[in-house]
């Protein structure tokens, strides 16, 4: 009997995790609808704007003013999470991204694109901030790793989806697809608050209410010992007792979370992952494979979400810290593969026995980079105490927008100055200092509770 309800309280979890991150779906089409989109847009004969077509200057800020969008929406939405909560915080963060596509189904020009790739980054910035901590706080530990990479499993389906629409149907078709997929997401609306928010809050028989809907039960002694559990972590963070000061920042581990989450979250850019998703068709044209590059860039999306799910399926089985290394170190060899075939196509060298490897080695970038994409965000809302998480995962994620911004829009310019194989050089050399520092600092939280992972964090638990 016993076995039964906790089936039904992990098929309750999965159910809150899948409908949470509809937007994720909804993301992922946003970031791979650059791809195939661009060369139709700076095409005198196929682009179907009104106004004609765009410039390569234009077609980069409508890449990129994206991330900008994120993080404004990084800060607005991290901000009212701690307010408003997780549940009506991301309810509210759809808005955006259902203007966006009102704006590209109506688009007569590049002010209407720009208009709705910036309010897409709004919702995205809302999205990567409050998603992860929700699924975490809604997770019980055996599964909430698992939990965690439904973010990037339905992220990539999301760039899959793209990728075949934006190539095989007529541009103003894409945006009511799109907003038929987000409409699904109305179903979220029957899953209470997080638990841990609810307790932040004071509110005891809520957070008890909220747990049972969880977990299918509140009679046996496992939720009784979790509720209590969770109780105790959130007093010990000091809960609404008074407001967030440096005194919460003060313990050792507190700040060895931070410097954690601040590299593995800045290596989902430094790595080279958002250009590599963004200027794929660009990448395989360049290589000359001698295979369609949207063709190409719709086998890498598949493979890249066949990585995702992978990665969903070892990550509470073998941990976080091993899946990580072994991304980023699978990764820094396929850039260093991909950096030496395009040295040698510049110097001339005849490469026609060999032209699979390009497909090969972005192929596999692609399938392990889900790692170094997902992890960081749901090992982040694990490492940071309840009561510093929303706020740091405000700022970190905040941060790294700007950046993402930066290598989407000068990757090409940098790319045409220093060679494509240099940019796969300093991607790797990313991939292998990051590998380093996780080997040594970051500690295993693969079915830890709250308390657990603080001992792992001051070494007293391998």
């Amino acid at each position: 009997m016993l076995k039964n309800v906790k089936l039904n309280g992990k098929f309750v979890q999965f159910a809150g995790a899948t409908f949470v991150n509809i937007g994720s779906i909804i993301f992922g089409i946003c970031v791979g609808w650059a791809s195939p989109i661009a060369p139709i847009l700076t095409s005198e004969e196929e682009t179907p704007l009104p106004s004609g077509p765009l410039t390569v200057d234009e077609i980069s800020l409508v890449s990129s003013i994206m991330a900008l969008g994120g993080m404004l929406g990084a800060i607005v939405f991290g901000w009212i999470s701690n307010r408003l909560g997780r549940k009506w915080t991301l309810i509210v963060g759809t808005i955006p991204q259902v203007i966006a596509y009102v704006f590209m189904a109506t688009a007569k020009n590049v002010i209407f694109l720009y208009a709705s790739r910036f309010l897409s980054g709004v919702a995205g910035g809302a999205l990567f901030v409050v998603v992860p901590i929700y699924v975490s706080e809604i997770s019980e530990n055996s599964i909430r790793g698992m939990l965690g990479t439904i973010l990037g499993i339905f992220y990539n389906l999301g760039i899959i989806i793209a990728s075949i629409i934006c190539t095989y149907m007529p541009f103003y078709s894409v945006p009511f697809v799109v907003l038929g997929i987000l409409s699904l997401f109305i179903i979220f609306l029957v899953f209470p608050e997080s638990p841990q928010y609810l307790l932040l809050k004071c509110k005891v028989a809520e957070a008890e209410k909220a747990l049972k809907f969880f977990r299918g039960s509140s009679q046996s002694n496992e939720f009784k010992l979790e509720f209590e559990s969770l109780k105790s972590a959130i007093n010990a963070s000091s809960s609404e007792k008074h407001h967030l000061s440096l005194q919460d920042f003060k313990p050792a581990t507190t700040k060895k979370a931070l410097l954690i989450s601040l590299v593995i979250l800045s290596g989902r850019n430094f790595s080279g992952i958002f250009p590599l998703m963004n200027y794929t068709v660009s990448i395989f044209k360049e290589a000359e494979t001698g295979i369609n590059p949207n063709v190409s860039a719709i086998i890498a999306a598949v493979i890249q979400l066949t990585g995702a799910i992978t990665s969903a399926y070892l990550t509470d089985k073998f941990g976080r810290r091993i899946l990580l290394l072994i991304s980023l170190l699978g990764v820094a060899f396929c850039y260093s593969v991909l950096g030496a075939y395009f040295l040698l196509k510049h110097l001339s060298f005849n490469l026609s026995e060999v032209s699979w490897l390009p497909i090969v080695s972005l192929s596999g970038c692609l399938f392990l980079s889900a790692g170094i994409f997902n992890i960081p965000l749901y090992v982040m809302a694990e490492l940071l105490p309840a009561k510093v998480r929303s706020t740091v995962t405000t700022v970190l994620q905040t941060s790294t927008w700007p950046v993402t911004f930066l290598m989407v829009q000068f990757y090409l310019p940098l790319a045409n100055l220093v060679g494509i194989h240099s940019c796969m050089y300093i991607f790797a050399g990313w991939c292998v200092f990051e590998a380093i520092f996780v080997y040594l600092c970051l500690p295993e939280t693969k079915g830890k509770s709250a308390d657990e992972i603080v001992l792992a964090l001051e070494g007293k638990v391998k």
